[in-house]
Order: structure tokens, then C-alpha cells, then sequence
């Protein structure tokens, strides 16, 4: 199987070398456990691979990202320029979004091979604004009677059923080709393990990301609890948020 590396130092060799590609890959944690520098570093060593990549936000504004990635010396806003990298907003003002088909676009467009998401909690709160495309195409006639079809003839589904929407939003993510990290909420003590609770099943693989205050220190923890067609080395690691990125391995500054 081919892997994507992530750039992460210390990751891929505990995944045989890398995620496995055109997997969706789940990163859970709670706030300041570094999702989303996890998902930025990702995409920056893609672009050091000549792998185009998008950042899918609805949780974190353009700006916030660009000035969230100088701090660990990623010039993202000149990845735009080049055509490498395209960071996706999407609007949570408007009446509903045909969200799959904008994400379609931008990866033919800059022919990306890697896509963070971020995060499925903000998309399921906004639920009732999303369309997602089905497996079922009508002919141009039955389009126009229906009204509730894609420029493809795909059947749009827009409904109140958050798990499945959910369910329905990775099954297409996995069609588009790239390998993609989809970053979502953590619970703690209910029974499951995301937000959401389908996620997790979903998804190829599961990451979870821990941290805990002690004194004046930070013991951040990451767990692989599951990555589909790999030999893990399993059990819970710690990891540091240095000035060069997220780190499993004593690097120096």
C-alpha cells in the first residue's frame, strides 16, 4: 500500500512509514491539543513533496490560519500563491451550501492529493445548511421536476440527522482521491469517542490527541486507536508543540 507522510517527527514510523493513501483519517482531542497544527504541518510537508493539498475550514477564519502557521515559520499565503496549498472557508451565513461540490471543485482545481477538514463538529451543528450528493443520479427531466440535484444529476440530501449526514460527508471524501485528515471534537466518559459518535467507525483511522496541566507543564499525549490495513506501534505516546511543529521525537528548537 502506498503511505503519505506527514511531516510529523516520530509519526510515520509507527504507521509503517505513513498514513495509507486516500484513507480518512479522524484527529480528535480536545481544545489546545493541537488539531489543527496537526493538520497544517501535514499539508506543509505535502507541498515539500510536490503534493498539492487543501485546508477545508469551519472552524477558523483565513487569516487565523495563515498567522497561526507563521509561528511555526510555514509562509502558507506564498503556498496559495504558487498554486500549491488553497484554504477553503466555508460561509455559516447563508441559507445552505451544496458543501461536497465546493470541496470537489478546489481539489480539481490545484489537483490536490491531501485535504484537512475542520471539523466535523462545527458541520454538524450547522447541519441543516448542508447538502451532500447520494449515489443516485437522475436524467435531466427528473433534475428539473425535483429541483434538489447537483449540476451531475446527483440527488442532494439535506436532512436533521446529524449522524448521517456525517456518515455521508466521509463516504465522500474517501471518492475524491486524496488522503484526507478530518479533525473533530473529543468526549470524555460517555461511551464514545467523538462528538458525534459515527465518526469514529467511519473513518480509516482514528488519532487521538490528549493533554493534561501539571504545575507549569503541558503532558501531551496521542494514542493511534486505529489505522485500517496497518501494523500499529500501539500504545499512548507523548508529543511537544516545538517552534517548528508538533514532534513525537527530542528535537531541538
Amino acid at each position: 500500500m502506498d503511505r503519505v507522510k506527514t511531516g510529523i517527527p516520530g509519526f510515520d514510523e509507527l504507521v509503517e512509514g505513513g498514513l495509507p493513501a486516500s484513507f480518512n483519517i479522524l484527529i480528535t482531542g480536545a481544545p489546545g491539543t493541537g488539531k489543527t497544527i496537526f493538520g497544517l504541518q501535514y499539508l506543509v510537508q505535502g507541498v515539500k513533496n510536490g503534493e498539492n493539498g487543501i485546508y477545508v475550514s469551519l472552524d477558523t477564519t483565513r487569516k487565523q490560519l495563515l498567522a497561526q502557521g507563521s509561528e511555526f515559520g510555514w509562509d502558507l499565503e506564498a503556498m496559495e500563491k504558487d498554486g500549491k496549498l488553497i484554504i477553503l472557508e466555508i460561509p455559516l451565513d447563508l441559507p445552505e451550501v451544496n458543501i461536497f461540490s465546493l470541496v470537489e471543485e478546489t481539489v480539481e482545481k490545484i489537483k490536490a492529493k491531501r485535504l484537512v477538514f475542520d471539523s466535523l463538529i462545527n458541520f454538524a451543528i450547522n447541519v441543516d445548511q448542508f447538502k451532500i450528493p447520494l449515489n443516485y443520479r437522475v436524467n435531466s427531466n427528473m433534475a428539473a421536476a425535483m429541483g434538489n440535484v447537483d449540476s451531475q444529476g446527483r440527488v442532494l440530501y439535506q436532512g436533521k440527522s446529524r449522524e448521517r449526514i456525517t456518515y455521508l460527508l466521509i463516504n465522500e471524501l474517501s471518492k475524491l482521491g486524496t488522503t484526507n485528515l478530518v479533525i473533530t471534537a473529543g468526549v470524555e466518559g460517555e461511551g464514545q469517542i467523538t462528538v458525534d459518535g459515527v465518526s469514529e467507525y467511519a473513518c480509516d483511522g482514528l488519532i487521538i490527541l490528549k493533554s493534561l496541566a501539571i504545575g507549569d507543564s503541558v503532558n501531551r499525549t496521542i494514542e493511534i486507536k486505529k489505522m485500517r490495513l496497518t501494523k500499529i506501534d500501539g500504545g499512548i505516546k507523548s508529543y511537544d508543540i516545538t517552534s517548528k511543529g508538533i514532534s513525537l521525537s527530542k528535537v531541538e528548537n
